[in-house]
C-alpha cells in the first residue's frame, strides 16, 4: 500500500469529523519529521481524513460518521454526543495543552479551520522554530528529537 506524504497534505484536511486537529497529534508529527518509528512507542499517521478512517476516535461508534452522512459532528442531530463530550473533556484536561473539540467544531463550521489552526499556532508554537507542539507530549518534534529517542511512550510518560 503507497504512503501518502504528510507535506502534501493541506492542514485544513486535517480535521477529523470530531474536531481533532490531526497536525498536532505525535503520530502525525512522527511522521512529518521522519522521528524513527519504535513499535508501540513511536507510530506514524497521515491524519483521519487523509487515510479515509474519517474519525479514529467515533467512527465505529456512530453509524453517521461509518456511513459518510455526515463530514462532522456538528452536523448531526444528536450533536454534541455523548461519546463527543467524553473526548472533548479528556483533551480539555490531561494533555500538554487544553484543546476544545465542541468549541473547535463550532469555529470550523462558523468561521475557516484556518481560525483554530491559527489560534494553536499562536498559543502553542515551539520558541526555537515556531512549529506547533504535539498536545501528548508538548515536545516540537522539528526540535526535540533527541528527547523523542528516549521516551517510554509517546505521551511521555516516564
Amino acid at each position: 500500500m503507497g504512503e501518502i506524504k504528510s507535506e502534501k497534505i493541506k492542514d485544513d484536511d486535517l480535521f477529523g469529523p470530531c474536531g481533532m486537529f490531526c497536525g498536532f497529534c505525535g503520530s502525525y508529527l512522527a511522521k512529518k519529521y521522519k522521528v524513527p518509528r519504535r513499535r508501540g512507542i513511536i507510530t506514524y499517521c497521515d491524519g483521519c481524513r487523509p487515510r479515509d478512517k474519517q474519525c479514529s476516535f467515533l467512527k465505529k461508534k456512530c453509524d453517521l460518521l461509518l456511513n459518510k452522512e455526515v463530514n462532522f459532528c456538528n452536523e448531526c442531530p444528536d450533536y454534541p454526543c455523548e461519546k463527543l463530550e467524553r473526548i472533548n473533556e479528556k483533551y480539555k484536561s490531561q494533555f500538554s495543552f487544553e484543546y476544545d473539540f465542541i468549541k473547535n467544531l463550532q469555529i470550523i463550521k462558523n468561521e475557516s479551520p484556518s481560525k483554530v489552526i491559527s489560534e494553536l499556532k499562536k498559543n502553542h508554537s515551539c520558541n526555537k522554530c515556531g512549529e506547533i507542539l504535539c498536545i501528548h507530549n508538548g515536545l516540537c518534534y522539528n526540535c526535540d528529537q533527541k528527547t523523542l529517542a528516549t521516551m517510554k511512550n509517546y505521551r511521555d510518560d516516564r
